[in-house]
C-alpha cells in the first residue's frame, strides 16, 4: 500500500512542479500584459508554473503611476455648477473644459502606459475601465481621472472595495443619468446596468421588480466636487420600503451593494469574466462553479481567482495558446518591451489607437469593448498595420537621435531579432536579412501577422 501511495504521490507531482519552459513563457507573458519583468524573458526556466504565475502577480501589485497626475482648474468646475452663474456661461466653461481636459486625460494614460513598467496593472487597468465603461462627453474629467485611480488601486484588490469605490465616485452616475433619479422621477438606467454588466450579467437571477427597488436604492444621488464623491440629497431619495433579494427594508446604495455581493451570481459572473480575458474559452460548469465559490469565499479577492484561472490546467492547455487577437493596447506594450523603446513620447498614439479600434477613455458605448474577432475587419486590419508601422517610424527615429550611445537602433534591431524575442513576439522566428535597413529589419518581426496573436 505504501508503495501504490508513493507512486501516486509522484504522478501527480509534475501537476504542481511543472518547469517552465519558453512556450509557457511566451504564454504566461502575453496573457498578463506583456510584462518587462527580466525572470519572464530571461530566466523562465528557473522557475515552475505555480512560481512563475506568484511572480507574475506580484510583480502586478499596486504601484503609483510613474507619471505626474493631472491637475485641474478646480475654480472653473466649480463655476460649472455654481447656478448663481447664467446657465449660458456655466455651458461654455464646460463646453471649454471638456475640450482642454479631455485632451490632457487621454494623453496622460496613454504616457503612463508607454512609461510603466508594471505591465500587468496597466492590462487590469484597461479591463475595469471596459468593465465599467464610460465616456467623458457626459462626466466632469477630474472624475473619470479619479475612477482611473480606483481601477488602479484595486486592479487585483478586492472586487468588493472596487464596487464600492466605483459606486461612491460620480462618473458611473453621471455617465447612465443616475444623478437625475429621484423619488418622483425614477431613472433605471443605472440599476439595470449594475445588475447586468457590472455584477450579475443577463439572466433570471433578478426580476423587473428587483430592478424598479434598486432604482429606488440609487435615488437622489449626486456629486460633490470637493471630495470628488458622491452624496445623497435625501429630500429626492426614495425612502419607502422595498424588497430587494429577500431583504425588505428603507434601502440606501450602501445596502444594496452588499446585497448584490451576497448574491451567487456575482462572483459567478465575474470569475466569467475574468476567465475569458485570460483563458478565451468558457469554461465547464463544474470549473465556473469551483472558481465562483473560490471567489466568493475569498471576499472576492481578485488577485486569489486570478491566481486560480492561471494556475488551471485549461489555461496551460495547448488549445487556449496563441488564439486570443491583441487589442491596439495589447500591440503597443508589447511592441515597447520587444524593442526596447525607453520613450514616453505619444507620437500621436490616441489617434491612432482610435483608428484600430481603441481609444482609451473612450469605450464605444456602456458594453465597454468587446474585443475578440471584433478587433479585426478589413479596415481595423489596415489600421493595426499603420499604427505599428508609425510607431515603429518614431521608434526608428528617436533611437538616431540617442547621442548618448550610437549604436542604440542597432541594438533594438538585435534584440527584436534574437531567437528569444522574436519567439516572444510571434511564437516563431522567421528569416532574417541583414542586408536590410535596421528600420526594416524591425518591422519584418512586428508587422508579421503572428504578431497580432497572443
Amino acid at each position: 500500500m505504501k508503495i501504490f501511495i508513493s507512486y501516486i504521490f509522484i504522478f501527480f507531482i509534475p501537476t504542481f512542479t511543472h518547469a517552465l519552459v519558453i512556450e509557457d513563457a511566451r504564454h504566461l507573458w502575453s496573457r498578463t500584459g506583456f510584462s518587462n519583468s527580466e525572470f519572464i524573458l530571461n530566466d523562465y526556466s528557473n522557475y515552475s508554473r505555480n512560481e512563475a504565475v506568484a511572480l507574475m502577480l506580484n510583480s502586478g501589485s499596486y504601484t503609483e503611476p510613474v507619471t505626474t497626475l493631472l491637475a485641474f482648474d478646480d475654480d472653473l468646475y466649480f463655476q460649472a455648477k455654481n447656478k448663481n452663474i447664467p446657465f449660458k456661461d456655466r455651458r461654455e466653461i464646460k463646453r471649454s473644459l471638456k475640450k482642454s481636459d479631455r485632451k490632457k486625460m487621454i494623453e496622460w494614460w496613454h504616457r503612463e502606459i508607454l512609461s510603466s513598467d508594471n505591465a500587468l496593472q496597466e492590462k487590469m487597468v484597461v479591463f475595469w475601465h471596459s468593465h465599467f465603461a464610460a465616456q467623458p462627453g457626459k462626466v466632469l474629467i477630474p472624475y473619470m481621472v479619479e475612477q482611473n485611480q480606483i481601477f488602479r488601486k484595486n486592479a487585483l484588490g478586492s472586487f468588493k472595495d472596487l464596487l464600492y469605490e466605483v459606486m461612491h465616485n460620480p462618473t458611473i452616475h453621471q455617465f447612465l443619468d443616475n444623478t437625475k433619479n429621484t423619488a418622483k422621477k425614477p431613472n433605471e438606467n443605472l440599476a439595470r446596468e449594475l445588475l447586468e454588466l457590472y455584477t450579475m450579467g443577463e439572466g433570471d437571477h433578478y426580476s423587473e421588480d428587483d430592478i424598479k427597488n434598486l432604482a429606488k436604492a440609487l435615488s437622489g444621488i449626486s456629486d460633490d466636487y470637493n471630495t470628488k464623491k458622491t452624496k445623497v440629497n435625501y429630500k429626492r431619495k426614495d425612502n419607502s420600503f422595498i424588497t430587494l433579494f429577500g431583504y425588505t427594508g428603507t434601502i440606501g446604495m450602501d445596502k444594496a451593494i452588499e446585497l448584490i455581493l451576497d448574491h451567487p451570481n456575482t462572483s459567478k459572473f465575474i470569475a466569467l469574466k475574468l476567465w475569458r480575458e485570460f483563458v478565451s474559452s468558457d469554461p465547464s460548469s463544474d470549473k465556473l462553479n469551483q472558481l465562483s465559490r473560490l471567489f466568493h469565499k475569498s471576499n472576492y479577492d481578485i488577485k486569489i481567482l486570478v491566481s486560480e484561472i492561471l494556475n488551471s490546467t485549461e489555461f496551460w492547455n495547448e488549445k487556449n495558446r496563441n488564439n486570443m487577437i491583441k487589442s491596439p493596447f495589447d500591440l503597443i506594450v508589447s511592441s515597447k518591451i520587444i524593442i526596447d523603446f525607453p520613450s514616453s513620447d505619444l507620437l500621436n498614439l490616441p489617434a491612432k489607437m482610435q483608428k484600430s479600434g481603441q481609444k482609451l477613455f473612450e469605450p464605444p458605448d456602456v458594453n465597454g469593448w468587446l474585443g475578440g474577432r471584433r478587433w479585426i475587419n478589413s479596415d481595423l486590419i489596415i489600421a493595426r498595420q499603420i499604427l505599428l508601422g508609425q510607431y515603429l517610424k518614431k521608434v526608428v527615429k528617436f533611437y538616431k537621435k540617442v547621442e548618448s550611445n550610437p549604436n542604440a537602433l542597432e541594438k533594438a534591431v538585435d534584440r527584436a531579432e534574437s531567437e528569444k524575442y522574436q519567439y516572444f513576439s510571434i511564437g516563431s522566428s522567421i528569416k532574417n536579412n541583414p542586408n536590410k535597413r535596421l528600420d526594416k529589419r524591425i518591422k519584418a518581426v512586428l508587422l508579421d501577422h503572428r504578431f497580432n496573436f497572443k
